[in-house]
């Protein structure tokens, strides 16, 4: 009887942490709010280039299951005396596993898509470029999730296959 509790103890523990296992393979889910919260973590990040400044907040990680693809949002802004400049930038990216940090990471972002929201400016094409051109290449790489604080059961290595789902991916160790 004592060793029954204890495998229903261990099993409902197993699916909190959401790794599953399934003969040979390991499932481990990060949802789309996790990879927030994280990057949450990292912003703002404040960058400048020959003389024009800008503001990058509000990352949120794009998770589109019909275009198998990850993609990052944030907010790029820019202040100068009553005057103000407030973009959303949407980056493509490559999504790696980093064996340092144990962590997943994003990298060599390209600009995919620059929207203005509010401009005050009497001319912003400057800094519009300089956001564009200059500021953007200079991101270090962001960091996704960490695989232990996910979920300490989780392998820390690279996943050998990862599905895209709603709101979330779907980590698969063979």
């Amino acid at each position: 009887m004592f060793s029954k509790l204890i495998y229903v103890v261990v099993f409902v523990g197993m699916l909190k942490n959401t790794v599953y296992s399934q003969g040979e393979y390991i499932f481990q889910l990060v949802k789309a709010k996790t990879i927030n919260t994280h990057l949450a973590n990292q912003f703002p990040i404040n960058k400048s280039f020959q003389g024009n400044s800008a503001i990058f907040s509000e990352p949120k990680i794009l998770i589109d299951v019909l275009d198998q693809s990850i993609k990052l949002q944030m907010t790029a802004s820019a202040f100068e005396s009553q005057q103000q400049l407030v973009t959303t930038l949407i980056f493509e990216g490559k999504m790696t596993y980093d064996n340092f940090s144990e962590s997943y990471i994003f990298e060599d972002l390209h600009l995919d898509s620059f929207k203005v929201e509010q401009d005050t400016f009497s001319n912003s094409q400057d800094i519009i470029k300089s956001i564009k051109q200059s500021l953007i290449n200079d991101f270090e790489d962001l960091v996704l999730f960490k695989l232990t604080e996910v979920n300490s059961l989780a392998p820390t290595r690279p996943a050998d296959d990862i599905e895209i789902s709603k709101q979330q991916l779907r980590l698969i160790w063979k």
